[in-house]
């Protein structure tokens, strides 16, 4: 369990995880100390001695745009990074999210079969056929008039609907990467566009460029991009998140080189709460374990305007507690399998 949690100022958006990445191409070699990974990523001696000692350690970062809620995290585990990588690859790090209520796979060219469990109760039926362009629900324009056309039909024809849209958004986005991603219609012509912070996100890695440089072009040109070897996955999620029943599209990456393992989540679509979310962590083999490097980008329109900053900085504690009960649970499970 968690016994402490510390916060320090950042310099650099993406250092952290930048210096675990610089170690792909030669860590597997020669496995350094913990502390010297936490040394060259700059981290003070308190802050090395709790990462140590099993604590995470909170970094708060600069986000990339007014609607980001952005933080590092950095911790230790003792399995080898092939093992985390596998937990990310079978698709644990879905079921490790309490929030998370019901999940199915989409593969290949994706079906309305692969979305076969998903369904929908009177009243969230309702939520939707009685959508309308803002920051309510997150939709597309055409989305939405398919919805209202609905407008006294019973949950099934609703549900129906709904599947439909996560499935064309699934195949929008594997054809066209973020260039597929539909904008959400927030009314009088305005738009939310998720698909320019994934981008701005994906950029801010710049140091991945000098040092793992297929990753980045695989974040940003996602498919034609890609890595030999590299694995990837795609989930639908019904989530409720703050009491609300949230609908998820999530595209999960992990990528090796030598020992070291490098994954990327990608929440592409997301029906309500914020827009959008990019996790990118770096697993980076140390003597006795797996140094974890994690960077979050989370992004939403209810922290603009007047006191954003204020609501930044509580959003983003949130949005780190939660994450870090997610990487608790497959550090326990990781660790209790070895």
């Amino acid at each position: 369990m968690l016994t402490g949690l510390r916060r320090r100022p950042w310099a650099g958006l993406e250092v952290v995880v930048a210096l675990g990445l610089l170690g792909l191409a030669s860590i597997a070699e020669a496995q350094p100390s913990a502390d010297q990974v936490l040394t060259d990523a700059g981290l003070s001696a308190g802050d090395k001695q709790a990462v140590g000692s099993g604590q995470f350690v909170d970094v708060s970062i600069s986000g990339v745009s007014e609607r980001d809620l952005s933080f590092a995290t950095a911790f230790l585990v003792k399995s080898p990074p092939g093992a985390l990588g596998r937990e990310m690859e079978s698709g644990d790090f879905v079921t490790a999210d309490t929030q998370v209520k019901v999940f199915g796979e989409l593969k290949g060219a994706g079906s309305l079969a692969d979305l076969a469990s998903l369904t929908l109760t009177d009243d969230e039926a309702l939520t939707l056929v009685n959508a309308k362009p803002g920051e309510a629900l997150n939709l597309s324009a055409s989305e939405m008039a398919a919805f209202r056309a609905l407008g006294g039909a019973a949950a099934p024809a609703v549900q129906e609907q709904l599947r439909r849209v996560l499935l064309a958004r699934y195949q929008a986005y594997r054809a066209s990467g973020l260039a597929g991603i539909a904008p959400y219609d927030r009314g009088s012509g305005r738009t939310g566009d998720l698909a320019a912070d994934l981008r701005r996100a994906s950029q801010a890695t710049q140091d991945i460029h000098v040092h793992l440089p297929g990753f980045q072009k695989v974040l940003l040109g996602y498919p034609q991009a890609a890595l030999p070897g590299m694995q990837e996955r795609f989930f639908w999620l019904k989530s409720v998140i703050h009491d609300e029943t949230t609908y998820v599209l999530v595209h999960f990456l992990v990528a090796a080189d030598g020992a070291a393992r490098v994954f990327a989540r990608r929440e592409y679509y997301v029906s309500t709460g914020y827009n959008a979310e990019q996790t990118l962590a770096g697993f980076l083999p140390v003597q006795g374990g797996t140094m974890v490097i994690s960077t979050v980008h989370a992004f939403t329109d209810q922290v603009t305007g007047f006191g954003g900053s204020i609501k930044r900085g509580i959003g983003s504690k949130v949005m780190a507690g939660q994450m870090k009960k997610i990487y608790e649970a497959e550090r326990e499970k990781s660790e209790k399998a070895r």
